[in-house]
């Protein structure tokens, strides 16, 4: 029975083992995920095998994740070493408010340029934003109250409240796939979203096509990130705070310039870590 080390990330509420890549074969990953990611085992929304070394990180179908990328950046934080503190006399740090800070660039799968990661914290609670140069992102209405945006990686159906959250979000969002071509893609979202007393709210429901996975998510970084392109026109910046099932993400959309850039900040907590036995299927 193979076995593998994992950790179990919370990026704002959207569940996330990461696997070291070396131990899974690319051609076997969106199987191992497909497993590991059922309730009676781990459990979670997502997964993806990360190169620390190289600062690398491939989703299990190949797959954009602004919120995978944010929990690598506390994971790579969570080895770095201890930074001592100057101590008063009772055991106090002196500048309680100073927190660890780090940044990385890195690489995820579906993005063609380095993410630049911002974290602050320290062991398990970390707040890590994913700073993004955007490539041309269409957003194009579709349909009335229909928009879709596609982003390099995953591509995302925004519906507003003219749409309510259907009773089986699955054969709903199934039925939307198909009718908006989605399900070649590597990844899609069906997004319902609202705005209450200015607050924008979202329910995004995720369908990863290798890996035959499709989740209500608790929060969902590139949709919130679609999101944010959907209320910023060209040549203008918007900041916003998408309440999600897990919580707030905070979006940032600047196009003002030739190269339009995003940020997209939250928390990030460590669930879980050990090893995951799987079943040897060439028993």
């Amino acid at each position: 029975m193979p076995s593998l080390s994992f950790s179990k990330w919370s990026p704002s509420g959207n569940t996330t083992l990461l696997f070291p890549a070396e131990a899974v074969p690319v051609a076997a990953q969106a199987d191992v995920a497909g497993q590991a990611l059922q309730c009676q085992v781990l459990g979670g929304e997502q997964a993806g095998f990360h190169d620390l070394k190289a600062r690398r990180l491939r989703m299990s179908g190949g797959e954009f994740c602004v919120n995978a990328t944010r929990a690598l950046g506390a994971l790579l934080a969570s080895g770095e070493p201890a930074v001592a503190r100057e101590l008063d006399m009772d055991g106090r740090p002196v500048t309680p408010a100073a927190r660890d800070e780090y940044q990385y660039d890195v690489q995820v799968s579906g993005w063609q340029t380095p993410v630049h990661l911002r974290v602050r914290g320290r062991m398990p609670v970390w707040q890590v934003a994913a700073d993004l140069i955007l490539p041309n992102c269409p957003v194009q209405q579709v349909a009335p109250g229909a928009v879709l945006v596609r982003l390099p990686g995953i591509a995302h159906l925004l519906l507003d409240a003219s749409h309510p959250f259907p009773d089986d979000y699955l054969a709903a969002s199934s039925l939307l796939r198909q009718e908006f071509s989605l399900d070649t893609l590597p990844a899609c979202g069906i997004i319902w979203w609202r705005q209450v007393q200015q607050q924008l709210e979202m329910m995004p429901v995720v369908h990863v096509r290798d890996a035959g996975t499709t989740f209500l998510e608790n929060a969902c970084g590139s949709g919130s990130l679609a999101l944010g392109l959907r209320h910023c026109p060209a040549g203008e910046q918007r900041r916003l705070a998408i309440r999600q099932p897990g919580g707030l993400l905070d979006v940032h959309v600047d196009r003002r310039a030739t190269e339009a850039r995003a940020t997209v900040d939250g928390p990030v907590q460590l669930v879980a870590q050990g090893r995951l036995w799987l079943p040897d299927k060439n028993r």
